[in-house]
This record gives C-alpha cells, sequence and structure tokens, in this order.
C-alpha cells in the first residue's frame, strides 16, 4: 500500500557491509520494507565524522551514532536506540558515567526517541519523563521459520550467539562447561571475537587450559544465512548475557524450534515460557543456569518436548516492526 507520509526521511546507519550485528539487520529490515511500500525512507550510511547533507523533514540516527546526534537544517530528530551503553552491568562507575553524558546529549537532541526494547524504553522514560518514546521491537526474518526436529548425533550441540564482550557471560558459561565436562557436548561460539580482543583472548586461553579446546568452535560475526544454519544443526541456544535490550538470538532460536536457555534479561520472558519452550535464570544466578543446563544436556526428552512446544510459539514478523516504526513517524511528522 503506498505510504501516507508526505516528507522525506533520511535513516543515518552505519554501512550496512561494514560488519555483522542485530543493529545493521534492524536498519537492513526496516529499509528493505519502506522499499517495498514506497515509504520515503531513504538509506545515509555514515561514514567517519561527515554528517549527512540534503533537506530532510525528519532524520531517524541509528544509536551506534549517540554522539554525533544533531540537528542539520531544523529537521525532526529521531533516536533509534538499540541499546543504552550505560545499562551494561560490566562497566565501572567512571566509565557509566561518562557514557550517561553522552545519552543523556544524545536523548536531549532528539523529539522522540524510538526503542527496540521494552528496557532501553523505560529507561528513557524514566530518565526524561516526558520524552515521546516509542517502542518498535525487532522481527525474525523467514529463514529461522523452519521448525527443527531432533538429530541423530550423540554430543548435544550448543549454540550461543552473541559477541565475545564481557557482559555476554561466555566466560562464566565456560566454567560452567568446564563442570560439565563428563557430558557429551559441543560449544558453537557465533559473535565477533574483535570488538573486545582482550575478552576473546583470554576466553580462548582458559579454554586451552581447561583441555577444552577442541570441544568449542569460534565462528565470529557470521550473517543471518550462516545462524540460521546454525540453529538449524544445534540442539540449545544458549545465551549467558547478562544484558540485553531484546535478545534477538532469541527470538530466532524460538521461530526456528531451537529450545533455549538464557537469563531473565532483555525480551526472555516474552519470548520464552519457563518449562514450556525453554528454560530462564535470573541474571548473576550463575547456580541455577548451570543447574538448568546440566539438566537439559542430561534430558533428551525434555529437549524434544521445548522443541515441540516450539512449533506452536507465536513468531513476530519484520512487517511488525516495520508497521510500528511507520506509525512512529507518522507521528513525529503529524
Amino acid at each position: 500500500m503506498p505510504s501516507m507520509i508526505a516528507g522525506k526521511i533520511g535513516l543515518v546507519h552505519p554501512p550496512l557491509e561494514s560488519f555483522a550485528s542485530g543493529g545493521n539487520v534492524y536498519d537492513e529490515k526496516l529499509l528493505e520494507y519502506a522499499g517495498r511500500c514506497g515509504f520515503p525512507l531513504v538509506s545515509l550510511p555514515l561514514r567517519g565524522d561527515a554528517l549527512p547533507c540534503g533537506n530532510w523533514d525528519a532524520l531517524v540516527w541509528d544509536s551506534l551514532f549517540l554522539d554525533q546526534v544533531a540537528r542539520i537544517a531544523g529537521e525532526r530528530i529521531a533516536l533509534l536506540l538499540h541499546y543504552l551503553p550505560s545499562l551494561d552491568p560490566a562497566l565501572d562507575l567512571r566509565a557509566k558515567e561518562a557514557v550517561q553524558a553522552v545519552e543523556h546529549h544524545a536523548v536531549a537532541q532528539a523529539d522522540f526517541v524510538i526503542a527496540t526494547g521494552r528496557t532501553v524504553a523505560a529507561a528513557v522514560t524514566a530518565r526524561r519523563p516526558g520524552k515521546p518514546v516509542f517502542l518498535c521491537e525487532p522481527g525474525v526474518g523467514e529463514l529461522f521459520a523452519r521448525k527443527r526436529s531432533a538429530r541423530a548425533e550423540q554430543a548435544v550441540q550448543i549454540l550461543t550467539v552473541a559477541h565475545v564482550l564481557p557482559a555476554k557471560g561466555h566466560r562464566q558459561l565456560l566454567e560452567i562447561l568446564q563442570r560439565l565436562r563428563h557430558l557429551h557436548w559441543h560449544w558453537q561460539v557465533a559473535g565477533d571475537c574483535a570488538r573486545s580482543p582482550g575478552t576473546a583472548r583470554r576466553l580462548r586461553e582458559l579454554a586451552a587450559q581447561a583441555g577444552l579446546a577442541e570441544r568449542i568452535t569460534f565462528h565470529g560475526a557470521l550473517q543471518q544465512e550462516a545462524v540460521a544454519a546454525l540453529m538449524a544443526n544445534s540442539d540449545l541456544l544458549v545465551l549467558p548475557s547478562t544484558f540485553e535490550a531484546y535478545g534477538m538470538a532469541v527470538a530466532e532460536a524460538a521461530a526456528a524450534g531451537l529450545p533455549v536457555l538464557c537469563n531473565r534479561v532483555g525480551a526472555a520472558e516474552q519470548l520464552i515460557q519457563h518449562g514450556v519452550t525453554g528454560l530462564l535464570a535470573s541474571a548473576g544466578d550463575w547456580d541455577s543456569f548451570g543447574g538448568h543446563l546440566r539438566v537439559l544436556l542430561e534430558d533428551a526428552a525434555l529437549r524434544a518436548a521445548l522443541r515441540d512446544n516450539l512449533r506452536h510459539a507465536a513468531v513476530r514478523g519484520w512487517d511488525q516492526t516495520f508497521a510500528d516504526f511507520r506509525a512512529a513517524c507518522a507521528t513525529m511528522l503529524r
């Protein structure tokens, strides 16, 4: 259906080919669906410090550019918040205060905020009462809408989809797996190891010291097709992250029929029913997390039941995400 928006909207985002990330997938899908329906959303990949030029009715700034958000020539400004860095529990007080200052300035510049997760939306509302905030949660692509069946292999294939960063919990999961080394498992890690090289290097060192290096495969950052293929050949998605704005990997696993173990962060409790489609632990309760993982590794019947229950799980599509985004833009330009 043709767009009813009268105006020209620019989406300021990282170059989509620069690196694999959930934020890039989100931006790419907005542009794709805008093109399908003739919505006036224009791609503005930002490279270096060059600000976008041209005449715009509105500019939507990706949150990767929190420190660059600016009004160029009187246009309306939206901030597309995939995350708030200050919510990362791994930050020390000084680092947290520094990023909060950047966040405060960026949110103050924006006429309204589009948040991709409820945690982020609530944080903005608490900090800036009265600032218009719209919730626009991610969708799941058709690549993942393939309900998987049981595999014949004996080793339980554990998959973690997260960049290797301190708050993502890879080290804690490695320590748990070390205690469960007597069980038959293999850990697949899909995520960028270059974001925090020290974290990734230490993780590999600890794996080698524990004699587990051969039971772990580091894939690095992967495109959506490769992630979907890994999910189709895994038995569990295990996400030990202690902070998520939403949790796209959890949504994708649920759509793919892959049982999930994760912490109660982001949208986990929206996406996973504890004991029905996966198991949930409280962030920081590693004893509980480890106990859940042991049960899942030992109990093939439980994994099969969770997998069967996921066949009936609702899946949010990117069309719904775009509809929410378009409604927010309509409000902004009204």
